[in-house]
């Protein structure tokens, strides 16, 4: 299990030649770019999200990921939050490991075979730099893609567009990282800290889909 720390900044599109230009990020160590493609799994019912946790499956290169984050707390972008992380060898489901992370005792495992099923998927390409501040390390990603939902009965597919700035805290304090987002804020007003996950943005668009 790890605990993650981290800090969202959303951006408009048309910002992104300044978020690239962002002093910190021309002195920072470039770890490369990523294609990153998640599918979220519920029940049609939303049991896992009613119980405030997120299970999805990440295919990013040869690696296929199957991960599991609890809601946590999130309060002026600052998001704390409980994740389990394990490399499956084909993309699909092993709810055998879920016994591994903290999972609800009132949403048995062995009641969801069959009921699980991919609600929405996120869609994007991910820049990643490290970044020291003190002696803290810190993770920043920017991504840039979409959230999308397909309606069932209309065949629409619905999308929401992701463009941010993900600060994660590796080591050190989270003093540091808030220092980071307030320095980052200061050199470029459009970045906005969000509350908002890219999963509960997913399941918003859900609820909008299936409120027509």
């Amino acid at each position: 299990m790890a605990n993650e720390t981290e800090v969202k900044l959303t951006f408009p599109a048309d910002k992104l030649e300044q978020v690239l230009a962002l002093k910190v990020l021309q002195g920072a160590d470039f770890k490369g770019k990523n294609h990153l493609v998640n599918r979220y799994y519920d029940t049609p019912e939303l049991a896992l999200t009613q119980h405030k946790v997120a299970l999805r499956i990440r295919e990013q290169g040869e690696d296929i990921i199957q991960t599991v984050k609890t809601r946590g707390h999130s309060i002026n972008g600052l998001h704390q939050r409980g994740e389990w992380e394990w490399l499956l060898d084909k993309p699909d489901l092993d709810l055998t490991l879920l016994a591994q992370a903290q999972w609800p005792d009132a949403l048995p495992v062995e009641k969801l075979k069959g009921q699980l099923l991919p609600i929405f998927t996120t869609n994007f390409d991910r820049l990643v730099w490290w970044v020291t501040v003190n002696d803290t390390q810190i993770e920043v990603a920017l991504d840039q893609g979409d959230v999308s939902y397909q309606c069932a009965r209309e065949g629409e597919l619905l999308k929401d567009a992701i463009c941010e700035l993900e600060l994660e805290l590796k080591s050190g304090a989270v003093e540091d990282l808030l220092m980071l987002k307030d320095q980052l804020q200061a050199e470029l007003g459009c970045l906005v800290t969000s509350d908002i996950s890219k999963a509960e943005r997913g399941y918003r668009l859900f609820h909008q889909a299936n409120r027509c």
